[in-house]
């Protein structure tokens, strides 16, 4: 072995979303990084290997305005546009690219990690590993790692205090958690691919294929010819055995499973299958639960559920807390159990460092929580925002020359305003940056929205067959809402207006009042519902109109910035009872807006401030409690944004946040198709200008814009007294609108 030693600020261990978004987040802030991968591949469970899709706090699209931001969103975004087919080899490209291009990042692949090396029992000093086929062992040392690793191989080796299996229920409380702990895990899943290949195809089986008319697979699941990868997510198996040290005898069972499912769409005769072939079969199973390491704090069911608002918060998730039998596919038990918080929940930085190995961070599925909230936080989008946490948290305890838990002790604050302005997944958390030249200045727009109206001549008629319902900012009160109805025969409508609960959530949580109004006969126009309310601050609302079929509202074809409409219809999964067993049900799952997205029911509210200049500065930088966007329409162009100082400024950099609706659900691989290649809500095409002794200069200009997070670095600082944003385009929204300027 050819013997090789390598430094760097900061060393990760794994290369799937978790270990990329920490590598890159570190790299963009000045740190050198080494990130190493056992695979030759990146992307861990989402590459072509194994090709999960990337699930996150949208789970699919039932949670609104959840999407993922930081660099997690710029991927998605970024795939959308180059691959949105979902061709797995496009996406590790993309992912590859994506790391390459940072200078700061050296690349290991292929390199498994053997040994740990610690300075203290406390502290890591090295980790060695060789390069698979290049007779190569190489030495990482550095004062900060990070491991995420999934199994978490290097924390493990190091002496990392951890969880293994389920914890019994008075470990924390958790009422579905076992009566008593035990080692049983969630299993491994192997996938496979079909294509149609326009005539007929014989499939001979492996005499190792199982048979599964003599399982309970044919009993308890759903067995579809055109399924493909992650719909077949139930193949799994492992869950009773030991996950790593097991891995070999877990692969060949779904193979076996995997080639008798195949055998069985292709040979019962019950499946018009005769023209499909198998294009893909996975070798490498997807695993899902190891260890999961203790920090100085350990998530659990009871703040998923309840949102628990931490102080320390760094990122968030939205998936279900969603927990499958150890038994697998072959159980009579539904595929998951699954409890559904309201909305989105916090992730507190206590749960990404060991709380025993002091140089130690956590990204990805091994961070500290007990099993029932890793049902939740192991989906990859949730790794990834984690992982950009741990990243940056690792940069930042480098510069202050700390230790992980030092930053929750003493810099607490500092650190959150760092991933602020690295547009990392936070949610409720203000921009209070001193160094934020922004803040400082007076804001100007050259026009503002200042009504909802989500008429579009296009709109189409919806007869009010069943209950419906709609979404709005409130921003200062709500005196009055129009609503466009139409009726041949005199009646009555009934409306409720609710409050929404947590600011972060989308549901009928409180009722406000219940309005009913007379419609007279051949009545087609706006009718007047009388509502007053003053929240005490912004707020949204939601109304319910009750079904009545005597009449007929207006659909807009068109999306409205802050406006959501939904209709009262269970999402698919509640009438799965083979896959899913809800043991907790929210309204977010009968108050769909997926079947809805980008339209809205016909209304309007004459006078709004929810779109207000003031809220480019208003320090948040996605939907919380209201849109905190600035918005106008399309009328004039270009429209204009104007920073003005008292004295001169002497700026270096300028950071924009753009709108990215980050209510649209994006996917990495094929579990929807989007249609637009660039998100329309986002800025296309703008001119930055500033205004100097020499007058107006030209800074820069920006084409052809597809990401929402734009940071433009000048060669040389400018002293300037005021900074204008000349907006031209859209790609493709009827309304123009902004979350932040931030400049230094």
């Amino acid at each position: 072995m050819i013997k090789e030693y390598v430094s760097a600020d900061i060393v990760i261990i794994g290369g799937g979303l978790a270990g990329i978004c920490a590598a890159i987040s570190s790299a963009r802030v000045g740190r050198q990084v080494i990130l190493v991968q056992n695979r030759s591949l990146l992307g861990g469970n989402s590459s072509s290997e194994i090709r999960v899709w990337v699930g996150g706090a949208t789970k699919h699209g039932i949670n609104r305005y959840a999407r993922e931001t930081g660099i997690m969103g710029e991927l998605f975004l970024e795939n959308q546009y180059r691959n949105p087919d979902g061709n797995p080899y496009i996406w590790d490209l993309l992912l590859l690219e994506k790391v390459r291009v940072e200078s700061n990042i050296q690349l290991f692949l292929n390199t498994e990690i053997s040994q740990v090396t610690m300075d203290t029992p406390e502290k890591i000093a090295s980790v060695t590993g060789r390069i698979i086929g290049s007779e190569r062992e190489i030495t990482f040392s550095s004062g900060y790692f990070i491991d995420s690793t999934g199994d978490g191989l290097v924390a493990f080796a190091a002496g990392a205090d951890y969880h293994l299996g389920r914890e019994a229920q008075s470990e924390y409380g958790e009422s579905l958690a076992p009566k008593k702990s035990d080692h049983d895990f969630l299993g491994s899943s192997l996938f496979f691919y079909t294509k149609n290949v326009g005539h007929p195809v014989k499939f001979i089986k492996p005499f190792f294929a199982r048979d599964i008319t003599k399982t309970e697979i044919v009993k308890s699941r759903i067995i579809q010819k055109d399924g493909n990868g992650c719909d077949y997510w139930w193949i799994e198996w492992g869950g009773e055995l030991d996950i790593v040290h097991d891995n070999e005898k877990i692969r060949d069972e779904l193979q076996a499973a995997v080639y008798g499912i195949w055998d069985y769409i292709k040979n019962s005769g019950k499946y018009d299958a005769d023209n499909l072939t198998l294009e893909w079969v996975g070798s490498l199973p997807g695993k899902r639960e190891y260890r999961r390491f203790i920090g100085d704090y350990v998530l659990t069911q009871q703040d998923i559920e309840e949102q628990t608002d931490f102080p320390d918060k760094v990122a968030f998730g939205g998936w279900s807390i969603d927990i499958h039998p150890a038994s697998g596919m072959y159980t009579k038990q539904a595929g998951t159990e699954d409890s559904v918080p309201d909305g989105v929940y916090h992730i507190p930085f206590r749960t990404l460092y060991s709380h025993n190995i002091h140089n130690l961070l956590l990204a990805g599925r091994d961070i500290s929580v007990s099993h029932v909230a890793f049902g939740s936080t192991r989906v990859m989008a949730t790794c990834a925002v984690c992982g950009q946490a741990a990243g940056l948290a690792a940069a930042f305890a480098y510069t202050h020359k700390i230790q992980p838990r030092d930053i929750y002790q003493k810099y607490l604050a500092d650190y959150q305003q760092y991933l602020l302005k690295e547009d990392s997944s936070v949610l409720g958390i203000k921009n209070q940056d001193d160094h934020d030249l922004a803040r400082q200045a007076k804001i100007e727009a050259s026009h503002t929205l200042t009504t909802i109206n989500t008429y579009s001549n296009d709109a189409t008629d919806y007869p009010l067959i069943k209950d419906v319902a709609f979404l709005f900012p409130v921003d200062p009160k709500l005196d009055n809402l129009e609503l466009f109805v139409k009726s041949s025969t005199a009646t009555k409508i009934e409306l409720k207006f609710y409050q929404t609960g947590k600011r972060q959530n989308y549901i009928p949580a409180q009722l406000l009042k219940s309005v009913t109004v007379s419609v007279p006969d051949n009545y087609h126009d706006w009718l007047t519902i009388p509502i007053e309310w003053q929240p005490e601050k912004p707020e949204n609302i939601f109304v319910v109109v009750s079904k009545n079929p005597l009449l007929t509202l207006a659909v807009g074809q068109q999306a409205f910035q802050g406006v959501l409409s939904f209709i009262n219809e269970p999402v698919a999964e509640l009438n799965q009872p083979k896959l899913h067993h809800f043991v907790r049900t929210s309204p977010i799952l009968h108050w769909t807006n997926q079947l809805f997205n980008r339209r809205n029911f016909v209304f309007r509210i004459r006078q709004t401030s929810a779109f207000t200049v003031n809220n480019i500065l208003n320090g948040y930088v996605r939907p919380f409690s209201g849109p905190n966007l600035w918005v106008t329409n399309c009328q004039h162009q270009p429209e204009t944004i104007t920073l003005k100082w008292s004295k001169p400024q002497l700026v270096h950099e300028i950071r924009l946040t753009l709108n990215d609706d980050v209510n649209e659900d994006l996917i990495n691989l094929h579990h929807h198709y989007t249609a637009f290649p660039v998100m329309p809500e986002l800025i296309k095409d703008l001119i930055l200008e500033a205004y100097t002794e020499q007058g107006w200069q030209k800074i820069t200009a920006i084409n052809d814009n597809r990401q929402r997070h734009l940071i433009v670095n000048l060669t040389e600082p400018i002293e300037l007294q005021q900074i204008r944003l000349r907006l031209l385009s859209t790609n493709g929204s009827q309304q123009i609108s902004l979350y932040e300027i931030r400049v230094y």
